[in-house]
């Protein structure tokens, strides 16, 4: 009986321990891009205003975990390669004058597994855009620096009718950009 409770006292030792050793992480850098289509031509828009924090636990160059990740992004810092003319169209399509910000929360990571060096973590969280919340499946590949930062990356299909938005047109209606869009992440986290 003995021994029992002091495997199980061990047990709960172990499991809290590895909870307080997760880290406070912060964005060092980042690169974000939607693309998407339209009637005319396709297009990519640079998001250039972001910030990231999350909390995960690093032995070595081993990701063992992740609790929690916050990201935040500024809507008129979208800027695409078509000009100020296509910017207003994308800031009026996310409703930015009353939803200034795309924000993303980590909800639950379903698995971590590690694939050579990269390590893959199959993740679920809540994405607001245009003042809406959608619950999103998104599959994360992260790779620990020797210098103890991390890179994430992903890139994630979504609709444009998820968020109840307006495609941005131009033209009268002759123009119109598609439903789908691809939204693509580097963020390298350092420890803060």
């Amino acid at each position: 009986m003995k021994r029992s409770i002091s495997l199980l006292a061990l047990a709960i030792l172990v499991v809290g321990t590895t909870q307080v050793f997760a880290d406070k992480y912060g964005d060092k850098s980042h690169k974000m891009v939607i693309n998407g289509t339209s009637t005319l031509h396709d297009w990519e828009a640079p998001l250039n205003n972001m910030k990231a924090r999350a909390d995960f636990s690093v032995v070595g160059t081993e990701l063992t975990g992740l609790t929690s990740f916050w990201v935040e992004c500024d809507v008129t810092s979208i800027k695409s390669e078509k000009g100020e003319s296509m910017d207003e169209k994308i800031y009026e399509a996310l409703k930015s004058e009353d939803n200034p910000k795309i924000v993303y929360n980590l909800s639950q990571v379903k698995s971590l597994t590690k694939k050579g060096s990269d390590f893959v973590l199959e993740t679920v969280g809540t994405l607001k855009v245009a003042g809406k919340t959608v619950t999103i499946d998104m599959t994360v590949t992260a790779k620990v620096n020797a210098n103890g930062e991390v890179m994430f990356s992903a890139e994630k299909k979504l609709k444009m009718s998820q968020f109840d938005m307006d495609r941005p047109s131009a033209m009268l209606g002759v123009i119109k950009a598609g439903d789908d869009v691809t939204v693509s992440f580097d963020v390298t986290m350092k420890k803060i």
